[in-house]
């Protein structure tokens, strides 16, 4: 199938499409259990991932494993088969996917055409397999070599005042991955490296030392099996 002839999955994109349109999608199914595993099924024949992935998946978030990109999921030494939730297993199979979008692709669509996809539509497309620049007199995405985009990327950093640049990082990275990208910024000149955690835990870290005291938790893992009920004040769990 050419790929850049391939129509996204669920719209059209023409000028009668919206984003109200893309919201009519309603899921009419259970929150958890079986509708998960419906919902995981389904992804996984869309995402057409590689023979592989169900046994990353049975190392998912598990000691000598590696880490879901999608939340704080622990890593529990008393483990189940399966230690990850809907939306983490969603986000590994995509990792995985075989689909590939090619410079062809992007020759046949304007960054422009682009920008009315939905998120799910371009993610559907495949991975890159060639670096790409933006051409703003076509509007297109067009290929690059790597000598030239690290050139470009290099310019662009060299011109910035290291001291209004900030290299976010992230916590769920791996140490390795860590290092090198604190060293990157270093040797840029930054020693700014905030991660996730100061987004995703400010409101509890400022809410608990007003509540309890002290500005992070008072629990263990251990509390959670033998306790009752669990509840949450001022922080949405489940979508943090």
């Amino acid at each position: 199938m050419d790929q850049s002839k391939a129509e996204p999955s669920r719209h059209n994109h023409d000028e009668t499409d919206t984003h109200a349109q893309n919201l009519e999608l309603e899921y009419a199914g259970s929150s958890g259990g079986w509708g998960s595993l419906r919902g995981i099924a389904d992804i996984f024949g869309t995402s057409r991932s590689t023979p592989a992935v169900t046994e990353t998946l049975m190392s998912q978030n598990k000691p000598g494993g590696f880490m879901c990109v999608s939340c704080a999921w622990s890593k529990p030494a008393d483990h189940h088969a399966i230690e990850f939730c809907e939306n983490g297993a969603k986000a590994t199979l995509w990792e995985l996917t075989s689909k590939r979008c090619t410079p062809d692709f992007f020759a046949e669509h304007t960054v422009t055409e682009l920008r009315q996809w939905s998120d799910f539509d371009l993610e559907n497309q495949g991975r890159l397999t060639h670096p790409m620049r933006y051409d703003a007199t076509t509007d297109h995405y067009v290929p690059c070599a790597w000598d030239e985009a690290f050139a470009e990327i290099g310019r662009e950093l060299r011109a910035l005042d290291k001291k209004s640049t900030i290299f976010y990082a992230s916590g769920r990275a791996s140490l390795e991955t860590s290092y090198l990208y604190a060293l990157f910024a270093r040797l840029y000149g930054n020693n700014n490296l905030p991660d996730s955690s100061n987004m995703c835990h400010e409101t509890t870290s400022v809410a608990l030392k007003e509540t309890i005291g002290v500005p992070v938790g008072t629990t263990v893992f251990e509390d959670i099996a033998l306790c009752d009920a669990m509840f949450f004040f001022g922080q949405n769990t489940g979508t943090n």
